[in-house]
């Protein structure tokens, strides 16, 4: 054990000197992040190249193990390939950041990167094709490859986008390589417990610099590869041997970054905008906003990450799966109860889901009327109002007030028809204001400032001087009533379309003769 904790500390050493050559090193190649009045509200121009430091320091920590002969006894092949692909793939992808953070790059290149960055450890270093959970037991195959690429890929953007508070990502970090280093000497990996062991001295090591008020960021050269680590480290400390990797550990250890990425996308998602377009509604920028400072919103959210870790360990030494479940879906229920985060997104996913259920739930009716629409319109007989007894029936269940049927002959002023029906349960209204609704073409609606009062007319030209026009009035506007007007609105479009005309007036036919 006091091997892990020299390691350890010589790690933190490395990375302190290595943190402050980074911080040079930023000023130097101008890799800055500058405040604006939005969501960068730091008080100073700062290097962000932190990420040069960590991963520099973990590098030459696991050589400098390597070299000693740390382990006790000589590495398997499949560990030191693990090991390798894994520092492989961390630099390309402290490459790439840095790359972003001096010239930027657009989202789907980015990703494209993030990809073939992870490639080579998730093709050559990792060998985990069987999972548990709750002792169900699955066999991925093929499929170990693309799910575990999902995994990596979706890690190191969950940890990049939750790196918006001064030590927050390098915190969050810490605390699951702490957990992993655990989790791996619990289940006697000791070339995991060593690699979450260095990983931890070189995170201490540059939160030094990290902690509020931060005197260097992070940026993309250090939350892509620490998410990658971390996601990566978490799958392989939670495969055991003998029954493969168990889903609740890497799921729980990082459900925190999780749950805020889940509610920034859904929350962008659901108001129309893009996935990468940033905004200040993330749960460090919510306990910012309740006037709560840098340091204490950060001590919030690494409470958090600890319970969830503290889950995960029990789980481990007890055989558990449920006790991280049962622990984590509890937090993120107080989070969201407690309207601390994610209950506008969970409410606004709640209005959606009734909108599509209500949609849904309309559709047979719809499709029933519109069956009955098509059927009538070749079977109305002249002098037969077999559709205008259709759409009464169908009013009264619609609560509709009243409806008005004129066809007539503009030119002479003559009726050729004209129907009316009252619901003799409601008084006339009369009274009205303006209000525009999505209806099929032709047709316009009105509301009426009293009980909710809808009006709908609809006017179709018949030829030689023939129109057909019908007007309604009825109560409920809710969705069930937006439902019936579409209902209503395919019957009145079918009974001014083909409702017989009759005779037209001779005078008129004279004229046009």
């Amino acid at each position: 054990m006091w091997l892990y904790a020299l390691m350890f500390c010589i790690t933190l050493v490395q990375a302190c000197a290595m943190t402050y050559g980074a911080l040079q090193t930023g000023r130097w190649f101008r890799i800055l992040d500058f405040p604006d009045s939005s969501r960068k509200q730091h008080a100073r121009v700062t290097p962000r190249t932190g990420g040069l430091a960590v991963c520099s320091a973990l590098v030459i920590g696991v050589s400098e193990a390597a070299w000693f002969g740390f382990s006790g006894h000589p590495l398997d092949g499949a560990a030191t390939r693990c090991t390798t692909y894994l520092l492989v793939s961390a630099v390309l992808l402290c490459g790439l950041g840095l790359w972003d953070d001096k010239f930027g790059m657009g989202a789907l290149p980015k990703f494209l990167w993030q990809v073939a960055a992870i490639l080579p450890f998730v093709c050559y270093g990792q060998s985990t094709t069987t999972a548990h959970l709750f002792g169900w037991n699955f066999d991925f195959s093929w499929l170990a490859i693309p799910l575990s690429l999902l995994w990596l890929v979706s890690c190191a953007n969950f940890v990049n986008l939750v790196d918006g508070l001064d030590g927050l990502a390098g915190s969050v970090g810490l605390i699951v390589s702490l957990t992993v280093a655990a989790m791996a000497w619990w289940h006697g990996s000791a070339e995991m417990c060593l690699l979450a062991t260095i990983l931890s001295g070189a995170l201490v090591g540059f939160l030094l610099f990290n902690w509020p008020p931060a005197k260097i960021f992070l940026g993309d050269s250090g939350s892509l590869p620490l998410g990658f680590l971390v996601g990566a480290l978490a799958l392989e400390a939670s495969a055991k041997k003998a029954a493969g990797l168990t889903l609740a550990v890497p799921v729980v250890l990082l459900s925190i970054p999780m749950f805020d990425t889940s509610m920034a996308i859904l929350r962008r998602k659901l108001n129309g905008r893009s996935i990468g377009q940033g905004d200040r509604a993330h749960i460090h920028h919510l306990l910012r906003d309740r006037g709560w400072s840098s340091a204490k919103a950060l001590l919030a959210i690494c409470g958090m990450c600890s319970v969830t870790a503290a889950a995960v360990l029990a789980a481990t030494v007890l055989n558990q799966d449920w006790i991280a479940i049962a622990v984590c879906l509890a937090l993120l229920a107080t989070l969201i109860a407690g309207r601390v985060f994610g209950f506008d997104e969970t409410l606004l996913l709640f209005r959606h889901l009734q909108a599509i259920g209500a949609v849904a739930k309309s559709v047979p009716r719809l499709l029933r009327v519109k069956f009955v629409a098509v059927r009538l319109r070749g079977t109305v007989a002249a002098g037969r109002p077999d559709l205008w007894h259709k759409i009464v029936k169908r009013a009264q269940r619609l609560d509709v007030l009243e409806i008005e049927f004129v066809c007539e002959h503009l030119p002479s002023g003559t009726e050729l028809a004209s129907l009316a029906w009252t619901d003799a349960g409601h008084r006339r209204l009369t009274s009205h204001v303006d209000f525009q609704v999505d209806l099929p073409a032709g047709l316009t609606g009105k509301t009426c400032d009293v009980s909710a009062v809808w009006q709908l007319n609809y006017a179709a030209a018949r030829g030689d001087g023939v129109e057909a026009r019908i007007q309604a009035r009825g109560l409920r506007w809710d969705s069930a009533g937006l439902a019936g007007l579409y209902e209503l609105s395919e019957l009145f479009v079918a009974l001014c379309d083909h409702w017989p005309i009759g005779e037209i007036p001779a005078v008129e036919q004279r004229r046009a003769a």
